[in-house]
């Protein structure tokens, strides 16, 4: 009667997006002219996967949906059954003669090649529900049959097509959040292979007047994060190392010769660990977690303000006022001649900005401020 080893290969290879050669295959399989299966759109449309063109379709939607008795008794049995998968007849569901003689069956299904009907209940919880439609001969307990045997394979190549549309999903948004972070962001293993890039990495990590960049690996394929100097790449490698397995990470400082600057140029680069409930169980085979790193030059002209600093952490404007010439590059004598106050004065409040900010050094506050300047930008 039907190959259903070749129609389950269809429902797989189909169930990944291409329904119509499901519903094709099912229909010449089991004998059917035309047939139905709705899925929820995003909007909350319910949509005919194996016809969405059908001017039946249209009319269904539009009112018979409202009066089918089919419906109703299917979505009973579906409740009543919970996730059973199982094929029916109308019999099965309804007194036939009085669903002969329903507005339903006289006026919609007769006239629109659904004198007959087998119907697979899918067994998830939407309560999903398969239909296959004939005129002339009535559907036989070989084809009820049949179907039977095939609506676990619908069901999961239902499920599978979920599960890799919020894959796809997922990826979209991680991709959007990468690309929104503040500056330039690169993910590495704990061997300092590049994972993934922003664009604005991509950019600034090609040219090569930075001492961090990237470097393609002719053996390999791929690319790697690289540092101009031995001493410094070997202190990246341990942060980046740390990080990738459950350590803190951390940050450090580069200098950067640049004579066309006029002044001297710094990067600050950050290696950040995964948070732990993102994980993966890698580290327990010994591969270590992806490593989030950022990278931000210090010396270009800040646009966090006093103002913000002092509605963060609570800075008194003149703390707020010492907080950013320290951002700026000055030294504590300096601050103090510009303010026309004693050196002893900038240094109290150097210790209290410190403090209110949870800065263990000049150095950790530059940090923050960086980290600031990244989020404000």
């Amino acid at each position: 009667m039907t190959d259903i080893d070749r129609i389950i290969g269809d429902i797989y290879d189909g169930g990944m997006g291409d329904w119509l050669s499901v519903g094709r295959s099912l229909f010449n399989g089991l004998g059917a002219s035309n047939g139905s299966l709705r899925f929820r759109q995003a909007d909350g449309r319910s949509v005919n996967v194996f016809d969405r063109s059908e001017p039946a379709e249209a009319q269904y939607t539009a009112y018979y949906c409202h009066i089918d008795p089919i419906r109703a008794a299917l979505t009973r049995t579906a409740s009543d059954r919970g996730q059973s998968s199982n094929a029916l007849l109308v019999e099965d569901l309804l007194d036939e003669s009085d669903y002969r003689r329903s507005e339903f069956y006289q006026d919609f299904a007769r006239s629109n090649g659904q004198q007959h009907m087998l119907l697979g209940i899918i067994g998830d919880d939407e309560h999903t529900v398969i239909g296959l439609f004939r005129d002339g001969r009535a559907f036989d307990e070989r084809e009820q049959s049949a179907l039977s045997r095939l609506l676990p394979h619908i069901r999961r190549a239902m499920q599978l097509q979920q599960r890799l549309e919020k894959a796809e999903l997922v990826g979209h948004l991680g991709h959007a959040a990468f690309e929104a972070l503040p500056g330039a962001a690169v993910v590495v293993d704990a061997d300092c292979h590049v994972l993934y890039a922003n664009s604005a990495a991509a950019r600034r990590l090609s040219r090569r007047d930075l001492p961090v960049s990237f470097s393609p690996e002719a053996n390999t394929g791929k690319t790697k994060l690289t540092v101009d100097n031995r001493g410094r790449a070997m202190r990246l490698r341990a942060m980046i190392s740390d990080a990738a397995y459950r350590g803190n990470g951390g940050a450090m400082r580069f200098e950067i010769d640049d004579v066309t600057a006029g002044r001297p140029r710094q990067l600050a680069v950050f290696v950040l660990p995964q948070p732990t409930q993102f994980s993966a169980t890698a580290v327990l085979a010994g591969e270590g977690d992806p490593v989030l790193i950022l990278l931000h030059e210090l010396s270009r002209p800040t646009i966090i303000s006093a103002s913000l600093l002092a509605d963060l952490f609570g800075l008194s404007i003149a703390e707020s006022g010492v907080a950013m010439a320290l951002l700026g590059g000055q030294t504590a004598e300096a601050v103090a001649r510009d303010r026309d106050v004693s050196l002893e004065t900038v240094r109290t409040q150097i210790r209290m900005v410190l403090r209110k900010t949870n800065a263990g050094s000049l150095r950790e506050f530059e940090r923050i401020g960086a980290m600031l300047d990244m989020l404000a930008h």
